[in-house]
């Protein structure tokens, strides 16, 4: 399954976990939401709505994870994904990277979130 075509125009080198390919949308509320201290209603002023995230976990060898890392790791990227059957195009940044390695295998976990 290909889930993630291309980051910045170059195909990983290995493609995320199938169980570890996720993707959120949330959206993004204004400072002055809330709750209303009178009624306790919630009060929501939407700035922008279906703000895409993907979860992904990669696992390879340790080259093809370093390969993957740059990719991932550049301030901001247009990542072209496949979602529902859908091709998606999105300019993302990425979240924390969690890397780690035994020696012959290693594996990164990284969000990807819309700018």
């Amino acid at each position: 399954m290909v889930a993630i075509i291309s980051i910045n125009g170059t195909a990983p080198a290995v493609q995320p976990l199938r169980d570890s390919f996720a993707k959120t949308e949330s959206d993004l509320l204004s400072s002055s939401s809330g709750r209303s201290s009178e009624t306790g209603t919630a009060i929501r002023y939407l700035v922008r709505k279906n703000i895409c995230k993907l979860n992904l976990k990669f696992k390879g060898t340790i080259a093809e994870i370093k390969a993957v890392e740059a990719l991932v790791s550049a301030f901001t990227q247009t990542v072209v994904f496949v979602d529902g059957g859908d091709t998606k195009t999105k300019t993302m940044y990425p979240g924390d990277r969690s890397y780690s390695d035994n020696g012959f295998t290693a594996e990164l976990s990284v969000n990807l979130i819309e700018v």
